[in-house]
């Protein structure tokens, strides 16, 4: 019997799927016959590609989804149905590559990647300033660093034990 379901990709803990058809029999990351789809779940939201009218065509052959292929299919379906009611909505966002964390220099831990440098305003978004705007910078507040007068070293205003 044909199954049409996930064949497990990717690296450990990093796991995407293939929908796939293969026979009941082969290992769930054997032997398969036919590539129809991809499956993402670590992505936001998860990726799911389709190739419908191979699944038809699989299905009218006798092969049968496993539940979770079913459900990944109707999602999928549900998806196209709402891009193609609203194609301004569907139209490509600029939205950010995932980056990859790397060790740090000293091995002990994950860093994050350094955040991309922010824009520098010109010079002409620099002269235009709103009226009753003052051109002075506003004043900096910085941490106490020492201990109020009258205070033992130590001691702070906001101790309540005696």
């Amino acid at each position: 019997m044909l199954k049409i379901r996930l064949r497990r990709m990717g690296a450990i803990r990093q796991p995407h799927y293939r929908i796939v058809v293969a026979d009941s029999r082969a290992p769930r990351d054997g032997a398969f016959i036919d590539i129809l789809g991809s499956y993402n779940p670590r992505t936001d939201p998860a990726t799911i590609q389709v190739d419908t009218t191979k699944y038809d065509s699989w299905k009218s052959k006798g092969a049968q989804p496993t539940d979770a292929v079913e459900r990944l299919v109707r999602q999928f379906n549900r998806a196209a149905r709402k891009a193609a009611a609203a194609p301004e909505a569907a139209a490509p966002t600029a939205t950010p590559a995932p980056t990859r964390r790397t060790r740090s220099a000293s091995g002990k831990g994950i860093t994050p990647p350094p955040a991309p440098a922010a824009e520098a305003p010109t010079a002409a978004a620099a002269d235009e300033t709103t009226p009753g705007e003052d051109d002075t910078d506003a004043p900096v507040l910085e941490a106490a660093s020492t201990t109020p007068e009258g205070a033992a070293e130590g001691e702070t205003d906001t101790d309540t034990a005696s």
